[in-house]
């Protein structure tokens, strides 16, 4: 983009630069998300952590564009629909990544593989045992047979993009049944 088209809309206001945009005029977007940019940079520093900020600043970024695409003059400034479009993607972000936060590797394992230690009396351990071929019997009588494949591909570590993909299903339909699977526990 040459330095006298950008000197030549750089006096626009905001919103006859989207209008110009929604028009077909794409290259203006660069001059919108200059201007913007601050604005952007300012929620992801203030609300994600280091790690998480490229991210968030790339779903900011297509928030402004989205925000571009939907402004209507006669609701609010564009400046203040925008401000708004792209604080609500960096919080849906942080919502997104805290769901997927996972459990440590080292913390999991199957519920097959569960052993119980030794250091009891024979009696005990024969019990424990029993107790644990209960519980899981139980879990997996109290369980969907959907529910039961989540809960164990979770317990195994598995993110829901993971499970979703193994089972065929809907990263939603991962979050719901694991919500069902919890509720169905508590209640037992």
């Amino acid at each position: 983009m040459s330095i006298d088209f950008v000197e030549n809309y750089k006096k626009l206001s905001d919103e006859e630069i989207v209008k110009l945009i929604n028009s077909g005029e794409y290259g203006l977007l660069q001059i919108i998300i200059t201007r913007y940019l601050p604005v952007i940079l300012f929620y992801v520093n203030k609300y994600c952590a280091e790690n998480e900020r490229e991210d968030a600043v790339q779903e900011a970024t297509c928030s402004l564009y989205s925000a571009i695409k939907n402004y209507s003059s006669d609701k609010a400034s564009f400046s203040t629909f925008a401000s708004l479009c792209i604080k609500r993607s960096v919080f849906s972000l942080i919502k997104q990544q805290k769901r997927r936060k996972t459990i440590p590797d080292e913390l999991l394992s199957p519920i097959e593989d569960i052993e119980i230690a030794d250091n009891n009396s024979p009696e005990k351990i024969f019990f424990e045992k029993e107790n644990l071929k209960t519980l899981k019997d139980s879990i997996k009588l109290e369980l969907s047979g959907l529910e039961y494949s989540v809960l164990q591909l979770f317990l195994s570590g598995k993110k829901y993009i993971e499970i979703a993909e193994k089972l065929g299903i809907t990263e939603k339909s991962v979050n719901n049944a694991l919500l069902r699977i919890r509720k169905k526990l508590k209640e037992k």
